[in-house]
Parts: C-alpha cells; structure tokens; sequence
C-alpha cells in the first residue's frame, strides 16, 4: 500500500497525517498541502511518479528554478489548461481586487519593492515579508490563523494607504485560502463567489476551503 497526492500523484514530504480517514501531508511534486490516497502497489503507476530531479521539495528555489518553471510540472498534474502552464507567471500579484494580491516565493522582491504590505503564509519560507502567519493544515491552528491574518489585513486596508499581497510557495493554496477567508468573513462573500473571484484572476488558484477545519 502506497499513498500518493491528490493534486500531483505524488509522494509525500515526510509524515502523512490522519492516515485511514483524510490523510493529508505535503506533497513532494508541488510542495502544497493536500489530501493523499491509499493504493495498491499495483494500481499505482510508479513509472510515472517523479524522478528524483523532480521529487526535490520544491518549495525552496535552486540554481535557476523559478515558480514559472515549477508549474511547467506541477501544471498537468494539476489539470490547468494548456495556455495557462504556458503562460502564466506565478510571479506576478494577481490584483484579486483594487487592494489585495496574491503571489509566489519569487513575487515577493517585487511586491515588497513596490511598497505593498506583504504576509507570508508559509511556514517554510523565511523572507522580509511584514508578517509571517502560517497557515498548516493538520496543525488544528488553520482557522485561527485566517482570522489572525483577516485582523491584520483589516487593519492594514484601514489605517494606510498600503495594497496587501498574500503568498506562499506557489501563490496557489495557503495564500489563496487566506485571501478568500478575509473576502469570505469581512465582505460577507460566500466561500464560493470569493474563490471564483480569485481564481478569475489567477487561474492556478486551488479550492482549499476544506482545510479550514484542519
């Protein structure tokens, strides 16, 4: 028996937590959080698995490797459109609305340089964000923690000029999930509008509401 990712069929990066009920863990292909399936050596096709240049934790940048570079393969696995692996940056902030974004590990310089108030949500990454706030599901600290971050980022929209851009690894799950919990809990949006806004403007945007409860 094996236990393979839900979003890329892929290992995990150390523990699988909850096994026999939602296990969930980290993925080794695209370094998000996600749930895992129990399989038989025989019905998974480990031949397709990752190679070891690829089964690297890729939440961490090496020599070149760039966000865009990583969705070129967590992408298919992803089943994101063609056009959107190609050419989507993950770099960019995806101005979700007037004043929040959202953007990858490499976004960051950018953002920071540009003035705007930056949360990490990654407990991984270390950089010069203004806050970090981690969102890890399986910790039972998820739902305090969007809410810590929708206090800071009210805040922050009310007592200064600032844009917030939210990231994580990837700009796909943990900031997406943070984003969509302040839209959600202080503009009264449902958890669905507030993602189908998000993912309008940044197509590789993953529905994470489940871990809430995590």
């Amino acid at each position: 028996m094996v236990q393979i990712s839900k979003c890329c069929e892929s290992e995990a990066v150390g523990e699988v937590h909850g096994a026999g009920s939602a296990p969930f863990g980290r993925c080794s292909d695209c370094g998000e959080y996600t749930f895992f399936d129990d399989v038989t050596n025989t019905d998974a096709d480990l031949n397709n698995w990752p190679d070891e240049e690829t089964n690297k934790v890729p939440y961490t940048f090496e020599g070149t490797e760039t966000s865009w570079d990583r969705l070129q393969y967590i992408g298919p696995r992803c089943d994101f459109p063609e056009d959107v692996i190609a050419n989507f940056n993950p770099s960019v902030i995806s101005w979700v609305s007037e004043r929040l974004g959202i953007t990858a590990e490499d976004g960051v310089a950018q953002a920071l340089e540009d003035g705007h108030f930056v949360i990490n949500t990654a407990k991984e990454i270390h950089n010069d964000a203004q806050i970090k706030m981690e969102v890890e599901p399986g910790s039972g600290t998820v739902l305090h923690a969007l809410s810590s971050i929708s206090e800071i980022v009210t805040n922050v929209l009310t007592t200064t000029n600032q844009k917030v851009v939210f990231h994580c690894a990837m700009g796909m799950e943990r900031s997406v999930l943070a984003c969509l919990w302040f839209m959600a809990s202080q503009w009264g949006m449902r958890f669905d509008q507030s993602f189908e806004q998000i993912k309008k403007l940044r197509p590789i945007a993953l529905d994470r509401t489940d871990w809430i409860a995590l």
